[in-house]
């Protein structure tokens, strides 16, 4: 059975640029040290790997499509 796959960012506006995201989800995210942003690297995750990530953040800064 395949997994059903999910859209996914991060609102800039609310993200600090903490980290945690891209430390503890790293095949999701990884960190722009020009702008001290987390980068998204896929278009589309598997929902539970997204909802880590969304448990994980500080600011509730990541949204699922």
């Amino acid at each position: 059975m395949d997994t059903p796959l999910h859209g996914y960012s991060v609102n800039p506006v609310c993200c600090n640029g903490c980290g945690a995201c891209a430390a503890m989800v790293p095949e999701l995210f990884e960190m722009d040290e020009a702008v001290e942003k987390p980068v998204v690297l896929l278009v589309e995750a598997p929902e539970e790997d997204i909802e880590r990530a969304m448990g994980i953040c500080p600011h509730d800064c990541i949204e699922m499509d």
